[in-house]
């Protein structure tokens, strides 16, 4: 990175309010790199000062001064309240530093004229990450790509992946998250992404954000940051999308399995769970990708899309698909001491659940085993929770799922359990994650041959769980 103190002050509308580094911006070297963690100063930085939920980064302020940055983005409100005129770095006052941070990123951005029409960005309440590492091994068989790594997927992530872009860079792939109305609205406008993508339409944040509807409008807002000749692929299986069309002002792929009037259908589907591979055909083209599930092809067709649209042919689309990596904790099957291990920790809500629960079963018919769900909680579900976990518990029932459970909301999937069986049935809760190792329920009884899916959302800690279970395993060997 290489962009002056005035590159910056113009692009977030910032007012410099001390002039003690001789004249001013002028004298200042060029910004190398924004840091927003006062613990990881780097040289020639500038540092935006941010109100986080437990920390305030302007308490900071003075801190990384001494430590060497050359500049600091602050609060207007927040800025008043320190002294720091006679600090030698210059001290930028803006609205609102969350926003100046973005607008910085959409002025960095816009310095790589390479790619202008090649910005992807991905939503959607499931699926949104695996969608997106699909795109990329898509893309990246033709261009040279850049994606989101991790969970930089929100209003202070999304920026460093635009700030790591090389000059070499061709196409770039976006992950946008949100929890709440307006953030998919500031991340697109951002990132001015030519080609977007909403996986579906689920019950991820509904307690914030109300209903499904509500779920829709929110990843709608993806919309707000497109010019009018961008295209936007749907998953034409979601009635709530499907409903959008040719509403939605941009060039419109519909995409689906169940809907033949979408403009790509997933046909002749076949799954080798022994291989970790489906094949389908797409418009007489047969595809394979190194996954299974019918979620894994929903994840998949938005990236065939992405390929046409940018001018990539079948079979450098296929050749992409073979590199697909899914990211860490999603879907990762493997095998540990005769057993079948599918990691899916990352995160969880409903439709997850239940689609990690096929991709369990499949697994399982093929090495006669036993079926096996290690669970937590599914957070932030709102007044929904007690009938999405015993939906679940529902489901496993159903399935023939021996299930596992720890944590407070988990309750209601081991109560549903037990009404849908009658009482007799292999499910065992605690309230804690120490006692489902602890008690060596799991461990006592597994065999080579079973197949176990551990899931649960993000703030219970599942890897956790699955690293005491491979810990046991180990003394057994």
């Amino acid at each position: 990175m290489n962009l002056s103190i005035a590159e910056i002050a113009k692009a977030v509308n910032g007012e410099i309010i001390n002039n003690s580094v001789g004249d001013g911006v002028l004298d200042i070297p060029q910004i190398k790199n924004i840091i927003i963690d006062s613990r990881k100063i780097l040289p020639d930085s500038i540092f935006f000062a941010r109100k986080g939920e437990n920390v305030d980064g302007h308490d900071f302020i003075s801190q990384v001064i001494d430590d060497g940055v050359l500049a600091v983005v602050a609060d207007k409100n927040s800025v008043k309240r320190l002294a720091l005129h006679d600090k030698k770095a210059i001290i930028m006052a803006v609205d609102d530093t969350v926003q100046a941070l973005l607008d910085t990123a959409k002025y960095y951005k816009n310095l790589f004229k390479k790619i202008k029409k090649t910005v992807v960005a991905v939503t959607g309440s499931v699926g949104k990450t695996t969608t997106k590492e699909f795109i990329y091994s898509v893309l990246g068989a033709k261009f040279n790509a850049q994606k989101s790594e991790g969970n930089f997927n929100t209003e202070t992530g999304l920026p460093f992946t635009i700030f790591s872009l090389g000059e070499d860079t061709e196409a770039l792939i976006l992950e946008m998250g949100m929890s709440g109305f307006g953030e998919i609205k500031r991340l697109s406008e951002t990132a001015n992404p030519n080609t977007a993508v909403i996986t579906n339409i689920g019950t991820s944040h509904i307690e914030m954000l109300g209903s499904r509807e509500g779920i829709k409008k929110a990843k709608l807002e993806i919309l707000e940051g497109m010019d009018s000749d961008s295209n936007i692929i749907l998953n034409a299986d979601e009635p709530l999308l499907y409903s959008e069309k040719n509403k939605t002002g941009k060039t419109e792929y519909f995409f689906g399995i169940e809907n033949k009037d979408a403009d790509f259908t997933a046909e002749n589907i076949e799954f080798d769970y022994e291989k970790n591979v489906s094949e389908f055909t797409v418009k007489s083209y047969k595809f394979r990708i190194p996954a299974v599930g019918v979620h894994s092809i929903y994840d998949a067709l938005p990236a065939i899309i992405t390929g046409k649209i940018y001018g990539v042919s079948d079979d450098e689309i296929q050749a992409g698909l073979n590199n697909f990596q899914n990211a860490k904790m999603r879907q990762n099957i493997y095998d540990y001491n005769g057993i079948t291990i599918i990691d899916d920790c990352y995160n969880a809500s409903l439709e997850s659940v239940l689609a990690a629960f096929n991709v369990l079963v499949g697994i399982a018919e093929k090495t006669n085993g036993r079926k096996v769900a290690v669970l937590s909680d599914i957070l932030e579900a709102g007044d929904y929770s007690d009938e999405i976990h015993a939906k679940i518990g529902e489901e496993a029932v159903k399935r023939n799922i021996s299930v596992y459970l720890y944590g407070e909301k988990s309750k209601a999937i081991f109560d549903a359990i037990f009404r849908s069986s009658g009482g007799n049935y292999d499910a065992f809760y605690a309230p804690d994650k120490n006692g489902i190792i602890h008690t060596g329920i799991i461990n006592c009884d597994t065999k080579k041959g079973d197949v176990i899916l551990f899931k649960a959302s993000r703030g219970m800690a599942m890897e956790t769980v699955l690293e005491d279970f491979k810990s046991f395993q180990n003394k057994f060997i």
